[in-house]
């Protein structure tokens, strides 16, 4: 073990340095509608509605043109049990009864003191998520499109202790045994890491009608997806973060599929919003690494929503009609979200929302978020959030329109 075990998460969702790739919607990640409570079905702007909802293409103006989104970038973490401090004392612990143990020595407080951080880990865990997107979207009044490249990952690192150890840990301090090198080496206390990583392509178009004199909007979005796992599985006294990202812990699956978005205007000012995103299920197993193994589930997510806009404040409310993507072992996630944003002199908008997990498997998060438009052509978007368990995270995204 060379690095904290919350060190390690990062480094597993940062596997989306190397590709575009979300955060608090689960496969999206979009500053201002993260900073909305992670809203965005119907109240995503036009040139980030490929994606949330491709049907919202449609949803530009006589002024609008090409619209770029590069980049869009965030992350998420989860520390409830303050993991990285425990990993790290349990690394002193060892590497100070590593080096008296091999001096012929190994005294009986360095040993407690690996046993008590042992001890203090057992059952701790960590999570994070990442995500990148860039958009480029083309509104015109025959069919509007976009080309999508987005991903996003989930990593989760847990310490399990063993009793076996442990009772090998006591008997050593009651000088029943004299520690040794042999028998440390044969440790069973394990440090597991899963993580997943969905890196999508995709090119979005949407179409108007008019139904009984309402405006609707229909889009698709066709994608090739790859789905790449993590299994990382090693006795916790060889953890090695390095080690995460090799060939030996990781399988990896493309395919193909798509998402699909419909809105209408219930009046001017009030949208209705339907977005399906992964219409094809999938699921992709991991490696089996030391009789361990686990597979990453890609749910079809069906999301409505509603929002009401009058140009200076819009009002969004999103919710899960089934849950989302996740690993099979880890609890099933479904989110319900409500934001709002105020339109401040056309050039700073102000935004604030809550986000929570209707079926309490993640944490509540209270986000906000602030944008600047200078001459409407240069956005730039900055959104932070906060929730229980010593959640955080952060969002920032670059945008331009012609």
């Amino acid at each position: 073990m060379k690095r904290s075990g919350i060190t390690q998460v990062f480094l597993s969702a940062g596997l989306l340095a190397a590709i575009p790739p979300a955060l608090a919607a689960g496969n999206w990640t979009e500053a201002r509608n993260d900073a909305m409570g992670g809203t965005g079905v119907s109240s995503s702007h036009y040139g980030a509605a490929a994606l949330v909802n491709p049907a919202l293409l449609t949803g530009f103006g006589d002024e609008d043109d090409i619209s770029i989104i590069l980049p869009a970038a965030g992350g998420r973490v989860s520390d409830p049990d303050n993991l990285q401090d425990g990993i790290d004392n349990v690394q002193s612990a060892w590497d100070n009864l590593e080096n008296e143990v091999n001096n012929g020595t190994g005294t009986p407080d360095s040993v407690k003191k690996f046993s008590n951080a042992l001890r203090d880990i057992s059952g701790d865990k960590g999570k994070a998520e990442a995500g990148v997107a860039g958009v480029i979207t083309v509104p015109n009044h025959v069919l509007p499109f976009a080309l999508v490249a987005k991903g996003w990952a989930k990593a989760s690192v847990k310490a399990k202790v063993t009793d076996r150890d442990l009772a090998y840990l006591d008997a050593v301090q009651a000088g029943l045994v004299r520690p040794a090198g042999e028998d440390l080496d044969q440790l069973t206390s394990r440090a597991e890491g899963l993580a997943a990583l969905v890196t999508e392509y995709g090119v979005a178009v949407a179409h108007p009608f008019n139904l009984a004199g309402r405006d609707i909007s229909v889009g698709i979005t066709p994608k090739l997806q790859r789905v790449a796992t993590y299994n990382y599985n090693a006795i916790i006294n060889h953890y090695d973060k390095a080690d995460f990202r090799n060939a030996e812990y990781r399988r990896a699956e493309n395919g193909a599929n798509i998402d699909f978005g419909l809105s209408a205007n219930i009046t001017p000012d009030w949208i209705a919003g339907l977005a399906a995103q992964n219409l094809v299920a999938r699921s992709v197993d991991t490696k089996e690494v030391n009789g361990s193994q686990d597979s990453f589930k890609i749910r079809p997510q069906v999301t409505a929503g509603t929002s009401w806009s009058n140009g200076l404040v819009t009002g969004a409310i999103d919710i899960d009609l089934t849950p989302a993507s996740g690993f099979a072992s880890q609890e099933k996630n479904q989110y319900a979200g409500v934001g709002a944003e105020i339109n401040a002199w056309s050039w700073v908008q102000l935004r604030a929302g809550y986000r929570a997990d209707m079926r309490h498997g993640d944490n509540n998060v209270v986000t906000a978020g602030i944008g600047l438009s200078p001459f409407g052509r240069v956005h730039l978007d900055v959104t932070g959030l906060v929730g229980n368990d010593r959640t955080y995270g952060a969002i920032a995204q670059l945008s331009y329109t012609f």
